[in-house]
C-alpha cells in the first residue's frame, strides 16, 4: 500500500503563496515538514525573519538575497544548508519558486556530519558540503521540477530515509532537551543538565554540538520567540501583553529584541512582514502554535535494526 497524500496548508496574499507539507510520520523526529514559497512576477518581498531551526533550502528567482544579523545582503546559492540561528535574518525574494525542509536537532545529528555550532548563524552552498551529495541532488531536482507537491514530498521522504545515519548514542537526550526547551516551565540550565545525567561542562558541549548554541542562549531564543509568536498571532495586542513570563520586565524584553533583531519592537511592528505573517497563518492552521523555533519532535519510530 502506498503512502497517503501529505497534508497541505496554504496561505496566499499580495503575490506571495506559501504551502506547508507534512512529510512521512517516520521522519517526524527529524524534520519540521517542508514548505514551498512562490513569488509572482513583478512582486518583490522583503522581511526580517526571527531566529529559526536548521533548514535545507533551494530556489530559483530573479531576486534571492539574505543576510543574518548585521551581515550585508548577499546572493543566496540555488541550494543551501542553513544552520540554526539566534539572530534575525533579512530576506529579499522576487519572481521565483523556493523549497525549504526544516530539520530538528536530531535530524541534524543524523543527516549532517558536522557539529551544529559549525553552521550556526550561517548558510552554505550545499554543493560545497562534503557528504551531502544525494541531498544536494534532491534540492537541485526540486528547483528543476518542484511543482507537483505530493510527488516532491515522496521524493523528499525517500531521499531523507536513505541518508539517515545511525542513531547517535545521545539521541534520546537530544529529544528530551528539545522538548524541555519548548516548555515555558523550563527556566534555567541546571535542571536540563541533571535530566540528561551530564555534568555542566559536558552539557554545554552537548548543546553546542547538537543545537548550535549554549544552553543559556537556547533558553533566551525560545523566550524571545514565544513572545514574538504571541504578538504575530494578534498584532493588535500591546507588546506588554505578549511578553513571556520569563522576562523580568519590558526593558528586559526590549534589550533581547534589539540584540536579536537589530531593532526595537516598535520599529519591527511598523513593517508589513509578509513572510512571517504567512508562516504564522499556516503554522497556526496546522498546530495552533505560532513560531516556535524548536518545534517538538515527533515520536521516534525504530525499525527492526534499531537504526
Amino acid at each position: 500500500m502506498g503512502e497517503a497524500g501529505p497534508a497541505i496548508n496554504e496561505y496566499s496574499a499580495a503575490g506571495l503563496r506559501l504551502r506547508v507539507i507534512d512529510l512521512a510520520p517516520d521522519l517526524a523526529p527529524y524534520t519540521l515538514g517542508c514548505y514551498r514559497t512562490e513569488v509572482e512576477p513583478g512582486t518583490l518581498v522583503e522581511d526580517w525573519l526571527p531566529p529559526e531551526q536548521a533548514n535545507l533550502r533551494c530556489g530559483r528567482a530573479e531576486v534571492y538575497e539574505a543576510a543574518i544579523g548585521d551581515d550585508p545582503l548577499v546572493q543566496v546559492p540555488s541550494a543551501v544548508l542553513s544552520g540554526a540561528t539566534n539572530r534575525g535574518t533579512r530576506l529579499r525574494i522576487g519572481n521565483g519558486k523556493f523549497w525549504g525542509i526544516g530539520l530538528t536537532p536530531a535530524g541534524w545529528a543524523r543527516l549532517i556530519a558536522c557539529p551544529a555550532s559549525d553552521m550556526a548563524n550561517s548558510f552554505r552552498d550545499i554543493h560545497h558540503v562534503e557528504g551531502l551529495e544525494p541531498i544536494a541532488d534532491l534540492l537541485d531536482s526540486l528547483c528543476e521540477d518542484g511543482d507537483d507537491m505530493e510527488a516532491c514530498a515522496q521524493r523528499i521522504n525517500s531521499c531523507l530515509r536513505s541518508q539517515l545515519g545511525r542513531r547517535p548514542r545521545d539521541e534520546s537526550a537530544i529529544h528530551a532537551v528539545h522538548l524541555s526547551l519548548l516548555s515555558e516551565e523550563t527556566t534555567s540550565v541546571a535542571p536540563l543538565a541533571v535530566m540528561t545525567g551530564m555534568n555542566p561542562r559536558t552539557f554545554e558541549r552537548f548543546c553546542k554540538r547538537r543545537f548550535g548554541f549554549s544552553a543559556r542562549a537556547l533558553l533566551k531564543k525560545q523566550r524571545f520567540l514565544r513572545s514574538l509568536g504571541k504578538y504575530m498571532l494578534d498584532p493588535s495586542m500591546k507588546w506588554t501583553n505578549a511578553l513571556d513570563t520569563h522576562y523580568w520586565d519590558q526593558a528586559h524584553f526590549i534589550r533581547d529584541f534589539k540584540a536579536t533583531m537589530g531593532m526595537t519592537p516598535g520599529e519591527y511592528a511598523q513593517g508589513p512582514h509578509p513572510i512571517v505573517k504567512a508562516a504564522v497563518a499556516v503554522t497556526s492552521a496546522r498546530a495552533g502554535v505560532p513560531h516556535q523555533a524548536l518545534q517538538g519532535p515527533g515520536q521516534v519510530i525504530e525499525d527492526e535494526t534499531g537504526v
